[in-house]
């Protein structure tokens, strides 16, 4: 019995280990889409971010982003 508890032991901790894990944006600010919302957004409507290079970075977190998770 303790061969097929440890058996099983291991298999959680395989099955753990291959769930994907959140990216720092998400652990940070809940989601993607919060951040753009809390963080971006704000920051283009006041003039301190500029509108067109933060589209074209916005598109390669998320893209980066996609291919981590």
């Amino acid at each position: 019995m303790a061969g097929i508890r440890a058996l099983q032991k291991r298999m959680a901790r395989l099955e753990e280990a291959g769930k994907p894990k959140p990216s720092l944006i998400a652990v940070w600010f809940g989601s993607f889409d919060a951040w753009v919302e809390r963080e971006v957004l704000p920051g283009v409507e006041s003039g301190a971010l500029d509108a067109v290079d933060m589209i074209d970075v916005v598109a390669a977190l998320r893209a980066w982003e996609r291919v981590l998770l």
